[in-house]
This record gives C-alpha cells, structure tokens and sequence, in this order.
C-alpha cells in the first residue's frame, strides 16, 4: 500500500514541477521577447492595453549624482507612447531646468525613433512652476512634461501659505476657506495637473529630499538603483506592478 502511495506522490511532484517549468519558460520567454525587440509605438500601446490600471501621472524621481539626458527623454517618450498624459521629474538641484533646450532636444530625438512618422502627431509641453497652464487645453495627442526641483516641495507650500495669509490680510479670505481643495489650486507647481500616481525614486537614497510632500499621499513609489540604461523590459514591468497595487486610502 505504501508503494503506491509514494507512486501516486512521485506522480504529483513530476506534474507540479512540469507545470512550475512551464509558468517560468513562459516568462522567461516573455522577458526576453521584450528586452529584444525594438521600441515602436505600435508596440508600447498594444502593451499598454494589456495592462491592468494606467497611471494618469507618472513621474521620475532623480537622486543620483549624474542625470543622463539621453536615457531620461526615453523614459519619457515610453511614457508618452503608453498614453500617460502627465510626466514630472524630479532632480533636487534644479538641473533640468536650467538645461530646458537640451532636455526638449533629446525628448525630440527619442519621439522621432518610437514614434517614427508618427511623432509630429505627438506633442508635449515642457513647464516649470512659473509656466501657466491650464489641464482642460491639453489635447488628446499632448502630453504635458512638468520640470521640478527642491522649491516645488516644501518651498512652494510656504509660498502658498504666504499668499494665503496675505489674503486674510486684506481680507480677500477668511480662516475658514483653508481646505484642502484650496491649497491644492494655490500649489503653483502642479496646478492645473493631478497628483502623480507612480513614481520610479531612482538611486541609493532611502528618502525623497524635497519631492512633493503635499501631492505624494497617495502615491506609489518605486525604487530603482539607477535610470541610465535602463531597459523597457524593466519600464514595462514596474508599470504592471502598478497595476497590481491597491490604493486603500488609509482603510
């Protein structure tokens, strides 16, 4: 009786570890049909339908030393290729900003190679905290492309508890208008665009130095050592993780 036992248990084993062989060649076979291929546009959108949730607003988080120019733009037109209307990115010194020309130049190259002769349907608008803008003019093939540093942190709630007081001051408001809606429309850093959903936090850094306290609540971040060279492969992959996670909202 014994014998048969272990048989039928010999039996169980081989067909569990057939079926474990098949989920792990299945994708190991996915990943590389990925990692491989060339990025078309084509390509990123049929991915991008396949996936479970799409975030509104993604942005990029930089706390490493070096910002490569190149490998950001591609992050960006990747993210502009899924249909994600609204891009930030973070780097703590304001370096992005003071190269605005030489970001747009590499986002342009980068377009030009996904898009292919597609891309002069697509555009984007590169802002800054003292750029207006207005979300309802953006148009279905437009992405908006918000530049942030340190200021747009914590800076930009002190300015806009300033311009609060000064209001109470001259007596344009009162104490009881201080609601949250209301900070959020004197935010000049991000007025006019939604809090960004996911954030890949690049680098060794266990903090966020700076980045958007106010609109980060509930926000998903994503930790990655580096984005230079970074693969679509991975991209791809932390925007599903994306997908899988459930915003509780404090429940």
């Amino acid at each position: 009786m014994w014998v048969f036992k272990c048989f039928l248990s010999f039996i169980h084993l081989l067909l569990y570890l057939k079926s474990v062989i098949a989920i792990l060649f299945q994708q190991i076979r996915s990943y590389f049909s990925v990692s491989l291929r060339t990025c078309t546009h084509g390509q990123i959108r049929h991915d991008s339908r396949n996936l479970t949730k799409l975030p509104r607003h993604i942005s990029f988080v930089l706390l490493e030393s070096d910002i490569s120019f190149v490998d950001l733009a591609q992050l960006i037109v990747w993210s502009m290729a899924m249909g994600i209307p609204y891009i930030s990115v973070y780097d703590r010194e304001g370096i992005l900003k003071k190269n605005v020309a030489a970001l747009s130049s590499e986002i342009i190259r980068k377009q030009k190679e996904v898009f292919t002769e597609e891309s002069s349907k697509y555009t984007f608008v590169l802002r800054t905290k003292d750029v207006k803008f207005d979300c309802e003019l953006l148009a279905p093939t437009q992405v908006c492309i918000s530049l942030l540093s340190e200021h747009d942190g914590k800076g930009d709630i002190v300015d806009a508890a300033r311009e609060f007081c000064r209001g109470i001051q001259t007596k344009h408001r009162t104490t009881k208008e201080m609601e949250p809606d209301l900070l959020n429309s004197i935010l000049k850093a991000t007025y006019g665009i939604p809090d960004p959903e996911l954030a890949f936090k690049f680098g060794d850094t266990q903090m966020i130095m700076g980045y958007l306290p106010w609109q980060t609540r509930l926000t998903e971040f994503l930790p990655l050592r580096t984005h230079i060279s970074m693969k679509y492969s991975t991209f791809l992959s932390c925007v599903r993780r994306f997908g899988q996670c459930q915003q509780r909202c404090g429940k």
